[in-house]
């Protein structure tokens, strides 16, 4: 589905525009489980799609020893991490590359695992994003995602809608499941309850642990990223981004829209 805009800013646009370094529901708890799922050990290769700011990456490489390519299509944040990796001593094990995860710059059965944290539903088509995703795994090698899944039936209009406004595209689980398969991806295991609990949206600090939707900012950042929206967008797009939190937050608390965790293995 391709966002037509009228809900600018999103909340991903928000999140980027403060230039905070967030993660992922769940934080580095769910990092974590991912990693346990994908068995990461030392001496493997591993690949991080939409890599971001590289949080991720560089976890996985200096907690697990692993070889970690990540790559990302925003040229600002590659050149960004490539030297968040120099100054961090990491080059050895991490790198980062620009690149369309819809269209992965490497070849066939390239990486022993590949990994997509919170971003396989932000571009057009996902079911591209994981049919390349399994192409540049090896044979029998893990292939792991999250992703924000509905969880409660309710109408097209008011998934396109919420998906506008939050600035990705959840799908149902039974639709994620669909795709994985489709893409060649079988033995797949799921972790969705677990990870749908309302506090899981907030925590996504890397620096601090936060206790409510309401202080995933500190009032400094809040200040900072209100200015840098009405910059952009005016005055307008600064009560668009608080109607549009209020309204994703209320599917959260309403068990609507969860996330989940999916693991499998090429075949």
């Amino acid at each position: 589905m391709k966002r037509k805009g009228i809900h600018k800013p999103t909340i991903e646009d928000a999140i980027e525009i403060g230039g905070i370094e967030t993660l992922h529901p769940g934080g580095f708890a769910l990092t974590k489980r991912t990693a346990e799922l994908c068995k990461l050990k030392e001496g493997l290769k591993v690949l991080d799609v939409s890599s971001g700011r590289g949080t991720q990456a560089v976890y996985y490489a200096q907690t697990y020893g692993v070889e970690v390519t990540g790559v990302d299509i925003s040229e600002e944040m590659v050149n960004f991490v490539n030297q968040r990796a120099k100054e961090n001593n990491l080059t050895d094990k991490v790198k980062f590359i620009l690149g369309d995860s819809q269209k992965l710059p490497f070849p066939d059965n390239s990486f022993d695992v590949v990994i997509n944290e919170c971003a396989v539903g932000i571009p057009d088509n996902s079911q591209a994003v994981l049919n390349e995703m399994q192409r540049v795994v090896k044979k029998g090698g893990a292939v792991a995602m999250h992703e924000s899944t509905w969880i409660k039936p309710i109408s097209s209009k008011k998934k396109n809608e919420i998906s506008e406004r939050y600035g990705t595209t959840p799908l149902e689980f039974k639709e994620w499941i669909k795709m994985l398969e489709n893409a060649g991806i079988s033995e797949i295991i799921s972790e969705l309850e677990q990870w749908s609990k309302p506090e899981m949206f907030w925590d996504i600090r890397k620096d601090r642990k936060v206790t409510s939707y309401k202080r995933v900012m500190t009032i400094p950042e809040k200040t900072r990223t209100v200015f840098r929206i009405m910059k952009q967008y005016g005055i307008k797009g600064i009560f668009k981004v608080f109607e549009n939190e209020k309204i994703f937050f209320k599917t959260i608390f309403n068990g609507e829209l969860g996330y989940c965790l999916f693991k499998g293995v090429k075949r």
